[in-house]
């Protein structure tokens, strides 16, 4: 588990290891190679290599229409969003090549496939970025034993939905409005979607994109 905030990772490995699991923590900022490093290199450690990595981080960014961002925070909000899945893809597809093959799942987004007019282009390029990313690297592994899936999921119930939209009752009106099945997924449908793809019953999903958005993109 490797994440900023130790004392979440901390709560997860707990939970975890309470259920007869083993876990480890490992606080890790993913805009920081030598912490990214560490991370992988700790998973190796522990347990003898890596076979399965969900690279999730990411942020929402700065809000404003294109012409109105400026260059550092375009840059910064890139890097959040593709940057961290390129530093930790950098590391983890060595790692997987020592141990003879692997899976990568990278958390897209349904806005890796459409557009929004919220003032999130930033957001919305980067997640279009990790979608090409995890295709020409599945085409480059493909022959090494290492599968490269990824997810696009439209609104989620998380802290990070829960602080952003909905810290307002319109905002989480409108959102909820654009799923038509009525309502946002859950943590647990989403995990759902990456237990799948890395699982060995998605041994054929190679460079795909699995969609779960309650319909969005096929509005």
């Amino acid at each position: 588990l490797a994440a900023r905030r130790l004392d979440e990772l901390d709560r997860v490995a707990g939970e975890i290891t309470a259920s007869g699991g083993t876990a480890v923590a490992v606080r890790t900022d993913v805009l920081v190679e030598d912490d990214v490093e560490n991370a992988v290199r700790t998973a190796e450690a522990r347990f003898g290599g890596l076979d399965i990595a969900f690279n999730n981080a990411g942020s929402l960014g700065s809000m404003g229409f294109v012409a109105d961002k400026t260059l550092k925070e375009w840059d910064s909000d890139v890097s959040h969003v593709l940057g961290t899945v390129f530093l930790s893809m950098r590391h983890e597809i060595p790692a997987m090549l020592r141990r003879g093959g692997g899976v990568i799942v990278n958390n897209a987004s349904q806005l890796g496939l459409v557009g929004l007019g919220a003032g999130i282009s930033s957001y919305v390029a980067g997640k279009h970025g990790v979608i090409g990313l995890t295709k020409a690297a599945a085409l480059e592994y493909a022959s090494r034993n290492i599968r490269v899936n990824a997810i696009a999921l439209a609104s989620v119930d998380t802290p990070m939905y829960r602080s952003s939209v909905g810290a307002s009752e319109e905002m989480t009106a409108r959102f909820t409005a654009l799923h038509p099945l009525g309502r946002i997924a859950s943590a647990e449908e989403a995990a759902s979607c990456v237990a799948y793809l890395a699982g060995d019953e998605a041994g054929f999903f190679t460079g795909s994109v699995l969609v779960m958005d309650g319909g969005w993109t096929a509005q």
